[in-house]
């Protein structure tokens, strides 16, 4: 990766170019800055009704433990919080293997009821623009905020089933997935609709799948 202002500057060359010197600079920022990698994005669950109930600085002792939690778990599976903003967490992996991995060790954590809080992290893996400060832009940045923020549920981990593949299994419940990935006893699959999101709950398996709304 290199700094921001490098990409900034071409960026600004990028907006300011002719339809014949776009081509290139481009090409400049791919082989610069892109890369392809796993993105895992974790969101704190019931934000509102917890600083409605115990105000603004409790919460924020909570976001910074989930800090403390999540930062040591991500860096044993090699890889980087990229950064974190307000109860979010962006983390990028080399393989979508080492996200499922660590989204499970972190909900695993929290699971305990320990750590007082709950998270929903949504993952994804593909080509991405990578900046030095902690900037990162593309499709699966975007997938893996939607799974992470909007779909999952508490205590949930949802991937696309193409990075599920790659993860090494299908997560079915109570079974070691391709590979000799294991998720444990207690995970199970949910097929989902756009992009068919594979679920993994941090909860008993059901006796048959479920789908998503």
């Amino acid at each position: 990766m290199k700094e921001a202002s490098g990409f900034h500057a071409l960026i600004d060359q990028l907006a300011a170019a002719t339809e014949g010197e776009r081509a290139a600079i481009e090409a400049r920022i791919w082989r610069e800055y892109g890369a392809t990698r796993a993105v895992l994005s974790l969101d704190m669950s019931h934000f509102s009704p917890t600083v409605r109930r115990s105000g603004i600085l409790a919460y924020l002792a909570l976001i910074r433990r989930m800090q403390v939690v999540t930062a040591p778990i991500v860096a044993a599976h090699r890889g980087r919080a990229v950064k974190y903003e307000a109860d979010n967490l962006i983390a990028v992996f080399t393989s979508s293997r080492d996200a499922a991995l660590a989204a499970v060790a972190i909900q695993a954590c929290v699971g305990t009821g320990d750590a007082g809080f709950t998270v929903a992290i949504g993952i994804d893996e593909g080509q991405l623009v990578l900046v030095e400060d902690g900037d990162l832009y593309g499709d699966p940045v975007n997938v893996a905020c939607k799974l992470g923020e909007d779909l999952a549920r508490p205590g949930e981990v949802l991937l696309t089933r193409c990075r599920a593949r790659r993860a090494g299994g299908r997560f079915p419940p109570r079974a070691r997935g391709a590979g000799g990935f294991d998720f444990g006893p207690r995970v199970h699959r949910v097929v989902g609709p756009a992009r068919n999101p594979c679920l993994v709950s941090w909860r008993s398996p059901p006796t048959a799948p479920e789908r998503l709304p």
